[in-house]
């Protein structure tokens, strides 16, 4: 499996959301298992969406963008597991 991380920090779109990019475009397993963690409780408030057909994903900020990327971080590395 290829790890997938964050490139650099993230920028805001034009709903208010914060938009990161990706080292690669995440698989299909990847994916399903992002998605999963990103729906457990500690994560859910950030509302993550991985972006289709690109190496992107968008969430809504805690009010803690430095914590956000922190959860992010783990999230992606385990997915990439």
């Amino acid at each position: 499996m290829m790890l997938i991380r964050r490139v650099g920090g993230p920028t805001v779109t034009e709903r208010g959301e914060y938009r990161l990019w990706l080292t690669a475009q995440p698989s299909e397993t990847c994916r399903r298992r992002f998605l999963k963690l990103a729906r457990a409780k500690e994560a859910k408030r950030l509302r993550i969406a991985l972006d289709e057909n690109a190496a992107t994903l968008t969430f809504v900020s805690s009010g803690d963008v430095k914590a956000d990327l922190q959860m992010i971080d783990l999230l992606l590395e385990e997915a990439s597991r």
